[in-house]
C-alpha cells in the first residue's frame, strides 16, 4: 500500500513537472496524493536539462536543502486519536472502522516511539539520490584529477538535518573519494537558521473560521462511533481529531515497513478541505502570506547573503567546489519566495484561493532543494548561473539572453537591491 501511494504521488509530478505550483480542486480530486502537503515523499522525475550556452562549464554548486522524509515531529496525531478511540472502545461506542483505525494509530504510535521528528530510513536514501544525480549530472564539479575538491558543507543543529548531511555528503564521496568535506552543525551558521516572530493568533483565527466553514465532522464521526451523542459529548473537538487521523494518515508515506494507509476513513471531499488547512498553516508559518509573508521572506536575508558571498568567493579563488546546506522547511520556503522563484511567492489573501496559488506539495515536499549551479567560460572568464528546484529547472524575473540561465552580474545585482 506505501509503495503504491509513493508510486502515484511520483507518477504526479511526472505529469506535472513541478512547473505549477498551485493546485485546483479538479486536479486535487485526480491526484488526491497531493494531500500529504509537506509530507510528501522527494518527487524527483526525470526532466530535460537545457544544455549550457557553448564553452561555458560547470565549476561550482550553491545549495539549500530540506532534510528528507522523517517521522511526524508531534506524537498529537496518535495520542489524540489513541485517548478518544480507547476511551470510546471501553465504553463499547466504536464501530468496526472505529476499531480498525485504533489498531492502526496504535501500530503507527508503536512505530514512532522514540523516533518523532526523526530522520527516516526513506528519507537518508532521498538525500543520497540527490547526490548521486548531481555528481552524475555535473562531473566537472566533483571530477577526479589533481585539481582540488573541497565541499563546505553545514546543517542546523537537529539531528535530521545532520543525518540528511551526511548522507548527501558520504554518497558523493563513495563517487570521489579524493572529494574533501568539511561539516559544521554549529549555532555559529545562522544564516540556516532563522527567527520570526509570527502572528500566530491571527493565522489562527483565519484558520478556524475556515475549517468551521468548510469541515462538517458529521460523517466522519458516524463511521467510527455507534453514539453520535455519545461522541459529541466525549470529543472536545471534533474536527481537531479528524485533522490529528488526517496528519497520522499524510506521514505514513515518509516511512518504511507500513503496509496499510488512513486515508479510506475520509472522503475525497474531506481530504481536499483538511489538505487545504494544512497548507494554510504552513503558507501562514513560512509563505509569503499577507499575514507573516514580510517578516517570513525578511528572514531569508541572512541566508541569500551567504549564498551571494559564497558563489562569488568560489567564482574568485576557485578554492571550494561546493556550498551545502541543511534546513528546514521553515527555511526553504522564505529563501524560495525572497528570490522570487517563479510562482513560489505567489500572495493570496483569500483563505478559500490559497490553495489555488500556492501549494506546499510542490514547493516544499521531503527533501526539496534549491541548486545554483554556476558555469564559466574559459576564454572570456564570464560566468552564468541556472536555478534548480527539485533538479527541475526555474525561472525567476532577471533579464537574459540565455534562459535558464542568467549571467551572475545581473542576478546577483537583482538579490542584492532585493536586499537593501
Amino acid at each position: 500500500m506505501r509503495n503504491y501511494k509513493v508510486f502515484l504521488c511520483l507518477a504526479f509530478f511526472a505529469l506535472s513537472g513541478l512547473l505549477h505550483p498551485q493546485t485546483t480542486k479538479e486536479e486535487f480530486l485526480k491526484h488526491p496524493e497531493l494531500a500529504g502537503g509537506l509530507y510528501c515523499p522527494y518527487p524527483y522525475t526525470a526532466a530535460v536539462q537545457t544544455p549550457a550556452p557553448e564553452g561555458y562549464v560547470p565549476f561550482y554548486i550553491s545549495h539549500y536543502g530540506r532534510h528528507g522524509s522523517r517521522w511526524v515531529i508531534s506524537p498529537e496525531c496518535h495520542t489524540i486519536p489513541q485517548k478518544i478511540l480507547n476511551k470510546a472502545l471501553a465504553a463499547g461506542k466504536l464501530t468496526e472502522a472505529g476499531k480498525i483505525l485504533l489498531e492502526r494509530i496504535n501500530i503507527l504510535a508503536a512505530h514512532a516511539e522514540s523516533r518523532y521528528g526523526d530522520l527516516s530510513p526513506l528519507g537518508a536514501k532521498e538525500q543520497r539520490g540527490i547526490a548521486e544525480r548531481m555528481y552524475k549530472s555535473f562531473p566537472q564539479v566533483f571530477e577526479k584529477g589533481n585539481r582540488s575538491r573541497f565541499i563546505y558543507s553545514r546543517s542546523t543543529q537537529v539531528p535530521r538535518c545532520i543525518l540528511s548531511m551526511s548522507a548527501f555528503d558520504e554518497r558523493l564521496k563513495e563517487f570521489n573519494p579524493e572529494i574533501s568535506v568539511l561539516q559544521e552543525a554549529t549555532q555559529r551558521n545562522k544564516y540556516v537558521n532563522n527567527d520570526t516572530k509570527l502572528l500566530r493568533d491571527t493565522a489562527n483565527k483565519v484558520e478556524s473560521v475556515f475549517l468551521k466553514k468548510r469541515f462538517n465532522p458529521a460523517r466522519f464521526i458516524a463511521n467510527l462511533f455507534t453514539d453520535t451523542v455519545y461522541a459529541k459529548q466525549s470529543i472536545d473537538d471534533a474536527r481537531r481529531f479528524a485533522h490529528e487521523v488526517f496528519t497520522a494518515a499524510m506521514n505514513i508515506p515518509d516511512l518504511e515497513g507500513i503496509q496499510f494507509s488512513l486515508t479510506e476513513f475520509f472522503t475525497p471531499d474531506e481530504m481536499y478541505v483538511l489538505a487545504q488547512l494544512s497548507n494554510m498553516q504552513m503558507y501562514f508559518m513560512a509563505g509569503p502570506s499577507g499575514i507573516n509573508g514580510k517578516a517570513v521572506t525578511k528572514s531569508a536575508s541572512l541566508l541569500l547573503e551567504n549564498i551571494i558571498s559564497c558563489a562569488d568567493s568560489a567564482i574568485q579563488t576557485g578554492k571550494v567546489s561546493a556550498d551545502f546546506r541543511f534546513g528546514h522547511d521553515t527555511y526553504i520556503i522564505p529563501l524560495l519566495a525572497l528570490m522570487d522563484i517563479k510562482d513560489m511567492n505567489n500572495r493570496e489573501d483569500d483563505p478559500d484561493k490559497i490553495y489555488s496559488a500556492w501549494t506546499a506539495a510542490k514547493i516544499s515536499p521531503m527533501g526539496v532543494n534549491l541548486q545554483l549551479i554556476f558555469y564559466k567560460n574559459a576564454k572570456t572568464g564570464d560566468v552564468i548561473v541556472k536555478l534548480l528546484h527539485c533538479e527541475k529547472e526555474v525561472q525567476v524575473p532577471v533579464p537574459t539572453d540565455i534562459a535558464p540561465y542568467y549571467h551572475w552580474k545581473d542576478l546577483k545585482n537583482y538579490y542584492l537591491h532585493k536586499l537593501l
